[in-house]
């Protein structure tokens, strides 16, 4: 057991001290080379955190890092909206994790090898949830490069997957479709998921 902290990052007009900070620790020496990690090519010096930033205020665009709890060595990122539209009932809020990566084994192997780093950073976007608004309501996706392995992974972690049926909520994401890899908590659901890491709190 290592000890963790999380850290937020504030809204920035160039890259994020904390963003930079991932990028050459972490994503740059571990990750950038790795094509199989669905979060190979993410852009964390510009397009996420302005991306994250610019949707406005009203949706409560937020960003974490994850770190060593003494060294402050990065160990995984998250930028979500706590305040977007729920699917089922649009007139209620839920967050909506936009990115979300953990640092892999050859990062951290140096600073004792912690592992669920990456069920850890999901662990913050479902506190903030059922602690605010949206009362455990969370949905993301599943990005396509994670392959069949990330659908198992996010069902591995109490997600349930929505059906490709199902309308997303516009305009917020008019520019895309469901295409079957989107998942997400109900408020009962996000209880259970953030109970099965109480081991791991202190």
């Amino acid at each position: 057991m290592v000890g963790v902290v999380v850290r937020r990052i504030n809204r920035a007009m160039r890259t994020p001290a904390r963003c930079r900070r991932w990028l050459d620790l972490v994503h740059d020496p571990f990750i950038e080379g790795d094509h199989t990690r669905a979060d190979h090519d993410w852009d964390w010096a510009f397009a996420i955190p302005q991306l994250t930033f610019a949707v406005g205020v009203l949706r409560r665009p937020r960003m974490f890092q994850l770190c060593m709890a003494g060294s402050d060595f990065p160990l995984g990122m998250v930028a979500l909206l706590e305040n977007e539209r729920w699917i089922d009932d649009q007139s209620q809020p839920a967050v909506y994790v936009w990115y979300l990566t953990g640092a892999p084994s050859a990062a951290v192997v140096d600073h004792g090898g912690p592992k669920l780093l990456t069920a850890a950073v999901l662990d913050i976007a479902v506190a903030l949830s059922l602690n605010g608004r949206a009362q455990g309501r969370l949905w993301l996706h599943a990005d396509p490069g994670g392959g069949p392995g990330l659908l198992d992974w996010y069902s591995n972690r109490g997600l349930e997957p929505i059906a490709a049926s199902v309308t997303l909520p516009s305009p917020v994401l008019a520019q895309r479709r469901n295409d079957g890899r989107y998942f997400q908590l109900t408020p009962r659901s996000a209880i259970s998921v953030s109970n099965s890491m109480d081991a791991y709190r202190s």
